[in-house]
């Protein structure tokens, strides 16, 4: 991305940027062992909720959380997620990110990978268009 990896930190951690580009509403006690609490309204209504806690949090190096988003069925709920977000500059003013995103749970079929791909994606692409990151 076209920014620098303490610019990319701050955007996953500062619960103000979190509500431009990452969800609508967004409650967050950013420290290692705090927890938040994240929706997204979507433009038909509905509304997802995600929760976890901060595990790790290196300025400008890396932000890992658990995460367990609470509008899939139970039976497919996905356990103990954690999600590690790093960020390495990769030249003047661009930043690699990397995103990990491990759990436990029923096992996952190829189109469920795909789709969770899915959302990873749509959440980086909203965080550039946002114009933050």
């Amino acid at each position: 991305m076209p920014t620098t990896p303490d610019a990319l930190y701050a955007v996953w951690t500062e619960p103000e940027l979190m509500r431009r580009w990452y969800a609508t509403v967004v409650d967050a006690d950013v420290r290692v062992g705090g927890r938040f609490a994240i929706e997204m309204h979507e433009d038909d209504g509905t509304v997802n909720g995600f929760t976890g806690e901060y595990l790790a949090l290196v300025p400008g190096q890396r932000v890992s959380f658990t995460f367990t988003h609470h509008s899939q069925m139970p039976e497919r709920r996905i356990s103990d997620e954690v999600v590690t977000v790093t960020f390495r500059e990769s030249g003047p003013g661009r930043t690699e990110v990397t995103l990990v995103d491990t759990w436990t749970g029923p096992a996952a079929e190829p189109s469920e990978y795909d789709l969770l791909r899915e959302g990873w994606d749509l959440w980086l692409d909203l965080l550039e268009k946002s114009g933050l990151g």
